[in-house]
């Protein structure tokens, strides 16, 4: 397989502590765990130049971080109900919410994170927004940053990021491979239906006439550009 030889070169899962007191600052510290991973992977298995692993370092950094992380912390919080529930009710396939099943949660709620982050890079350069966040958009802060159109590098740092996620769902959850296989066949039937999404959203723009715009057309653009990734797809994440 494509991955037989990334599996000699990579280093043990070690797992921060996950504080349930302080949500948000635990789970923000496993962002940064997967963001270090993914460096050290990429320079010791692809061979990444000093240059380039600074500039998808310095992408992540400012794509990701920002959010409310609403999505993310919906699969910890879900996994944490599922979990206890299971336990109050001697479910026989209970589990504790021990550190690594907790860290785990916070890793499939960064997948989400992430998806998100790319698919809004790519909705700023199609749809031109310039602010996100209360800063620039990325493909807006390298068109002024650097000349010559390099605006569109954030077409690829998009497409980058998206795969990035599929290497971080291999490594934290290939020790179950029927369980990897759900994780990204969910995550990529979703990347389609929100896809689909987006493009019922951009043929209103000056493509189609005003007639079709109809209350049926919004339920679509509202059911697959935002319900599917926004709320479906973290509690199906947790349920797992």
């Amino acid at each position: 397989p494509a991955t037989a030889e990334y599996q000699r070169y990579s280093p043990p899962i070690e797992y921060p502590t996950y504080d349930l007191d302080r949500p948000k600052d635990s789970f923000i510290q496993i962002c940064d765990m997967l963001i270090d991973e993914l460096l050290v992977d990429l320079t010791l298995n692809y061979k990444l130049p000093q240059r380039e692993r600074d500039w998808l370092y310095n992408m992540m950094q400012y794509n990701i971080k920002g959010g409310k992380m609403n999505r993310g912390l919906i699969v910890v919080n879900t996994g944490i109900d599922i979990l206890r529930h299971n336990k109050q009710n001697n479910s026989p396939t209970n589990d504790t919410t021990n550190n690594t099943t907790l860290c785990r949660l916070a890793v499939l709620g960064w997948c989400v994170e992430w998806m998100q982050t790319w698919l809004l890079m790519t909705d700023d350069v199609m749809d031109s927004i310039d602010m996100r966040r209360g800063k620039k958009t990325w493909y807006r802060k390298l068109d002024d940053d650097y000349e010559g159109g390099s605006w569109s590098i954030a077409i690829n740092d998009a497409f980058t990021m998206e795969s990035l996620v599929y290497k971080v769902i291999k490594r934290h959850f290939g020790y179950d491979p029927s369980l990897c296989y759900s994780i990204i066949d969910i995550m990529t039937e979703t990347t389609l239906q929100t896809e689909l999404g987006q493009l019922y959203d951009t043929l209103c723009n000056n493509v189609i006439p005003l007639k079709d715009f109809t209350p049926q057309r919004w339920k679509q653009i509202v059911q697959y550009k935002t319900a599917y990734y926004s709320f479906y797809l973290s509690t199906a994440l947790a349920i797992m």
